[in-house]
């Protein structure tokens, strides 16, 4: 039982840098064992990675570009009813006024003629020889 023991790191405990250095070190134990085969996979990732990046700004700009189109859109639609608004708020102002006059109208009626039935729906006083 004379064995020396030795603790091995905990993956969780090493450092960036060590990880660095040692991602590294493997990378070009790789690259010396098989060079043609390692280059080709760092070519298409960065291939990949290049097409992924391409999208993400396509994307990007196309968003820019809805975003753009709307602003100018609604800046259009606020001058165009800038310039004609008068001529579409005066056919509603005229039709709000003739509904207006027509509610006063049936208003004074309904009321007129409440006041001129009012004494039928009034209850009367009932009595037997003026004694009840």
């Amino acid at each position: 039982m004379n064995d020396v023991f030795e603790p091995t790191l905990n993956p969780s405990k090493k450092t960036v840098v060590e990880l660095g250095t040692e991602a590294k070190e493997k990378l070009f134990a790789q690259v010396r064992r098989e060079p043609v085969k390692t280059l080709s996979i760092i070519l298409g990732g960065s291939i990949l990675i290049s097409v992924l990046i391409g999208y993400r700004i396509s994307r990007m700009e196309e968003e820019s570009k809805r975003q753009r189109m709307m602003e100018n859109w609604m800046h259009e639609v606020t001058k165009w009813i800038k310039q004609n608004g008068r001529k579409i708020a005066g056919p509603l102002q005229d039709g709000f006024e003739a509904t207006k006059s027509a509610v006063e109208d049936a208003s004074s009626s309904g009321a007129r003629i409440g006041r001129q039935w009012q004494p039928f729906f009034e209850k009367q006083k009932r009595s037997f020889l003026n004694l009840f």
